[in-house]
């Protein structure tokens, strides 16, 4: 495998765990995307025109979840951290090597999920109907430009904009075994 194709890895990995472990704070909760749509929650809050008093309570909700979701971003990182350190370690490196930290990788992000959706349960029960009804129509806007965004830029799997087979001038391609 070549060195870049090392980096292309090592960095997709980092793609993967950044949002995961970034620490937003206020109103947007923590992080910002990474985890599917409860993630925009944070995001489309900004666009509801908040009162101050519900932005405040908002801030309460985010707060008082932060104390829980700390700790599961640090291990989290953590465990990561190890899964990326065994992977791109010297020597074979089989899948049954990997399994225990990726079961410890996925239960955090489980976690991380849970407490996250019940700190936007909350959150959400501080909007109106109508707040509602615009966070829904955002919602339905971002996918569609998710949508024409695939259309535009084709599939991230193989044959995609990552492959290294398409467009690729002569040079080592990243499909080798270790992503297929």
């Amino acid at each position: 495998m070549t060195t870049a194709c090392r980096t292309l890895i090592a960095g997709m990995m980092m793609v993967a765990v950044w949002p995961a472990a970034a620490r937003a704070h206020g109103i947007g909760g923590p992080g910002h995307g990474g985890m599917g749509g409860a993630m925009l929650f944070p995001a489309i809050l900004r666009t509801l025109n908040l009162t101050p008093e519900q932005r405040s309570q908002i801030e309460q909700i985010m707060k008082a979840h932060w104390s829980k979701l700390g700790p599961i971003f640090e291990q989290l990182h953590a465990a990561n951290d190890e899964l990326s350190t065994k992977l791109l370690a010297p020597g074979t490196v089989g899948a049954n090597d990997l399994t225990p930290a990726i079961q410890h990788v996925g239960q955090l992000q489980q976690q991380l999920m849970q407490e996250w959706v019940r700190a936007a349960l909350e959150a959400r029960g501080v909007l109106t109907p109508d707040q509602l009804a615009k966070a829904a129509e955002m919602k339905k806007r971002l996918d569609a430009l998710r949508s024409e965004m695939r259309s535009l830029l084709g599939p991230m799997g193989p044959d995609g904009p990552m492959d290294g087979n398409r467009g690729d001038a002569g040079g080592e391609s990243c499909s080798g075994p270790m992503l297929r």
